[in-house]
């Protein structure tokens, strides 16, 4: 008899350092007239660590008048940063293709993102959130939102949120009222609380708020930052990224001024375990609300 040894040939794993990008949801669609947002994800494979850089290039090739999102942000080996892309649509109905480039260091990806715009064409209902949430532990912050009706919409939309991860002591988000009534072609102002207590994470979550009147709902997502605790004499006004209404600006300098000014305070910047919001993009202005 012969003895000798089987060799067992295994799968060879690519080690590269490298990052992904991904769009939650993957598929887009804008009202005519209104706003969508998804949420984009940026993962480090094998160690990948660095500034991530994002371009959005709008158009009509694109079907979209605006695209709003952070970068500058801070991606940690074998870990994952978050920011909320908020579109505006153009005038013309159709299905596009946008493009979302991010590059880090001298490594980039591209992620096509299927675009449609449509008219209203019934019955409906939507709400935009601000694109992030600053705050520290053992603290409560308040942001002024509205749901808006569509094609007629009327009746009550209920909210209610999940903050992910789900981690002992995580922010919670409120609404107050939780439920709202709206008017055909009105908007109803709630408010958004984001509290946290001191030994809430430091750290970046995602928060998913949902608005429902039990036939109609929809799932809205932005992020929530929280950063350490301080005195409430040293604590520093919340800082947002996004304005609220129908007619103002998409961002507001003093918007970002207020959240640059609040991320620079933190203490935990340098460590922070997701977004960290450096500088804000936005191609043009949100459009004026239209009536329907």
């Amino acid at each position: 008899m012969i003895f000798g040894t089987v060799g067992l040939t295994r799968p060879v794993l690519a080690t590269t350092p490298d990052f992904t990008v991904s769009a939650n949801p993957a598929r887009v669609v804008v009202p005519l007239g209104f706003w969508a947002e998804t949420m984009l994800t940026i993962t480090s494979l094998n160690g990948f660590e660095g500034t991530v850089q994002l371009e959005a290039p709008v158009g009509p090739s694109t079907g979209l008048d605006g695209a709003g999102f952070s970068t500058g942000m801070t991606l940690s080996p074998n870990g994952n940063v978050n920011t909320d892309l908020q579109l505006t649509p153009g005038d013309t109905p159709g299905n596009y293709d946008l493009t979302i480039v991010a590059t880090i260091g001298s490594i980039f990806h591209s992620l096509v993102i299927p675009v449609t715009v449509s008219p209203v064409s019934g019955p409906d209902f939507t709400t935009r959130l601000w694109g992030s949430y600053s705050t520290l532990q053992e603290r409560s912050i308040m942001i002024k939102e509205e749901v808006v009706s569509l094609g007629g919409f009327r009746g009550q939309v209920s909210l209610s949120a999940t903050v992910t991860p789900e981690i002992t002591d995580a922010p919670i988000v409120s609404f107050l009222p939780n439920t709202v009534d709206l008017s055909a072609g009105t908007q109803a102002v709630y408010t958004t609380m984001v509290s946290t207590v001191r030994t809430t994470p430091i750290g970046n979550y995602v928060v998913a708020i949902s608005a429902s009147n039990g036939t109609i709902s929809h799932v809205y997502q932005a992020i929530v930052m929280v950063g350490d605790y301080r005195p409430p004499s040293e604590q520093p006004a919340p800082g947002n990224s996004t304005t609220t209404g129908n007619s103002q600006p998409f961002i507001s300098a003093a918007n970002v001024s207020s959240a640059v000014s609040t991320l620079r305070s933190f203490w935990w910047l340098q460590t922070i375990i997701g977004l960290s919001i450096a500088t804000l993009v936005v191609y043009r202005r949100r459009p004026t609300l239209k009536e329907h």
